[in-house]
């Protein structure tokens, strides 16, 4: 895997320089049904939702269905109705009521669905993306869900973009904000967040005429107020696959992912500073893996994800968010 920048003497010395935040414990909890990656999840009034996803079966690639909920009280895994077809790879985020979701894949192509999901396994069709959006990434900002990246087409990134789109969840339209030009190539899976009125952008990845992938260490800010882009530190590592969560109002922690084909899958983390516009190395996730984390309460949630080539995993751990920060 190549990197997509090169990192400069300047960033260079401000990672080599800072050392490991606290080190906090994850806690092992009741694994998922199935094993899966590529679901769309969230925490919805204290629970956690898994819907959807992919996994291998006698070396079949499965496009799933199944709707899961985890309750942290009581660590009980309930299954839900079928959702109306598979899903998998689209952008998604929660507001604390409702896991909403957009675009993905049903295994024979991309999907342009605007959905909500609430605890009680209701569906709700919200509208209709313009195109599909597959490898897109989601988070909820002024109380809509804004996608960044991806691909119209899931065998095809040369169609990619690097887009940025809101989504109003009251009437299901679309808006296309600002695209990201710094970057000269069309973006897939994005480690997406938001604070307040900026959304964060770090790596991803990208692929070239020949079909070969490059990871990207890229890092941008995008403003709601003037809807343009800024670029930040570069992350530290060229991983894709890599997920952000916020820890607050001023630190994302950023985890996991695919690093090349030596290296394979990783478990280091990093939490990145809005302030100081920094990288502190974070307590690693519990084991080597691209997968999905969810805030929910005082803990951030791992779920499953792809653990080694043609696999998946259903892992579900936790770690309380203070421990992370070092509080």
């Amino acid at each position: 895997m190549q990197n997509q920048h090169a990192h400069s003497p300047l960033i260079l010395g401000l990672v080599s320089s800072l050392t490991m935040a606290h080190a906090a414990t994850w806690e092992k909890l009741p694994p998922l049904p199935e094993p899966a990656a590529g679901f769309v999840a969230g925490c919805v009034n204290g629970r956690i939702i898994v819907a959807g996803g992919t996994n291998w079966r006698d070396g079949t690639k499965r496009w799933l269905d199944t709707v899961w909920l985890f309750d942290p009280a009581t660590s009980q895994w309930t299954v839900g109705p079928k959702m109306p077809h598979s899903v998998a790879y689209a952008a998604f985020a929660s507001d604390g009521t409702r896991l909403y979701f957009a675009g993905g894949a049903d295994g024979k192509q991309g999907r342009k669905e605007i959905c909500a999901l609430d605890d009680q396994f209701k569906l709700t069709r919200l509208g209709d993306l313009p195109q599909p959006v597959v490898y897109g990434a989601g988070s909820m900002r002024d109380g809509q869900l804004h996608i960044f990246g991806g691909t119209p087409d899931p065998d095809d990134w040369s169609k990619g973009s690097s887009h940025l789109h809101a989504i109003d969840l009251t009437t299901g339209s679309t808006t296309t904000l600002a695209a990201l030009k710094d970057l000269p190539n069309p973006i897939g899976i994005p480690a997406v967040t938001a604070i307040r009125s900026h959304l964060y952008s770090f790596t991803g990845a990208w692929i070239d005429a020949s079909q070969q992938a490059h990871n990207s260490t890229a890092a941008f800010q995008h403003e709601t107020a003037s809807n343009t882009w800024k670029p930040l530190a570069e992350y530290p590592e060229a991983i894709r696959g890599v997920f952000g969560v916020p820890l607050d109002e001023h630190h994302i922690y950023l985890a996991g992912g695919y690093s090349s084909v030596t290296t394979r899958f990783v478990a280091k983390a990093w939490i990145y500073d809005l302030r100081t516009n920094q990288y502190t190395q974070a307590t690693p996730l519990p084991l080597a893996v691209n997968t999905t984390l969810v805030k929910c309460g005082e803990y951030i949630h791992l779920l499953g994800g792809e653990d080694q080539m043609k696999h998946r995993s259903d892992a579900c751990w936790r770690v309380r968010i203070a421990d992370l920060l070092g509080q």
